[in-house]
């Protein structure tokens, strides 16, 4: 009985080890997608027509 929740216990701090790893992936990864700063959108002049 205590070897098998022992092992529970494992399984679950296993599990958890693998979501931390997968969530700090996971951010890196998004974090290679956006770039840091944002380019300053260039204004056209609109033409008029007279």
């Amino acid at each position: 009985m205590q070897s098998e929740q022992a092992h529970q216990e494992d399984d679950g701090e296993m599990i958890e080890m693998n979501i931390k790893a997968f969530l700090e992936a996971t951010r890196i990864y998004l974090q290679q997608l956006i770039p840091a700063q944002q380019p300053a959108l260039a204004t056209i002049p609109v033409r008029q027509r007279h």
